[in-house]
This record gives structure tokens, C-alpha cells and sequence, in this order.
């Protein structure tokens, strides 16, 4: 099932045919056609009411934000990447550690 099928039955993407969680002043002709799909973490992250923000640094050139707090898509690798060894650090980092554990059990 492609990115757009799966959005549409899902109820991924608003009547403007831009995905939820994308701001629409960061989507144009070129993010359409240039941008990766959503995997699975990410829509789970986008379900959840977190908005997707373009980065190029970030995985997959984009972090997911709510409430100030960033998604986790695998914190052995995010705490391998930025050198840190307790949930504690990352949580002061920005990254939303209780959210990460309730949807990844």
C-alpha cells in the first residue's frame, strides 16, 4: 500500500491533500515528490498528535514534536547517537520518554 492510500484510509492527510502533522507553509511542489514516506514509527507519532517538522539533520530529515517533546523512534540508537546513557538525559533533552515506553511495549 503506498504512503498515499495508507494515509488516505487512515485519516492521515486533511482535505487539502497535505498530511496531518505537516504544516502546510513547509509544503510545497518539491517536499511532494521529494519527501520520504512515512514508516511505521512515524505515522504511529502522527496518529498520536505529534506534528512533523522538516529537518535535515534529524532521521529521515524530519522530528515529530507535541507538547514541546520530541518522539522517540528507537532509543538505543538515540541514546547510542547522542552519547547518553539514562531516559532522564534524554527527557531534558526534549525527547518524550513516556510516550516512547506506552507505544512501543
Amino acid at each position: 500500500m503506498s504512503d498515499w492510500d495508507y494515509g488516505r484510509e487512515h485519516g492521515l492527510w486533511g482535505n487539502d491533500g497535505i498530511p496531518y502533522g505537516i504544516d502546510s507553509r513547509d509544503y510545497d511542489d518539491d517536499y511532494k515528490t521529494s519527501a520520504k514516506p512515512f514508516n511505521r514509527s512515524e505515522k504511529l507519532a502522527i496518529k498520536n498528535g505529534f506534528k512533523a517538522v522538516n529537518d535535515s539533520k534529524s532521521y529521515n530529515g524530519r522530528y515529530f514534536i507535541k507538547d514541546s517533546l520530541k518522539w522517540i523512534h528507537n532509543i538505543k540508537a538515540l541514546k547510542s547517537t547522542l552519547g547518553v546513557r539514562l531516559d532522564s538525559k534524554l527527557l531534558d533533552m526534549g525527547y518524550d520518554i513516556q510516550a516512547y515506553y506506552n507505544f512501543n511495549k
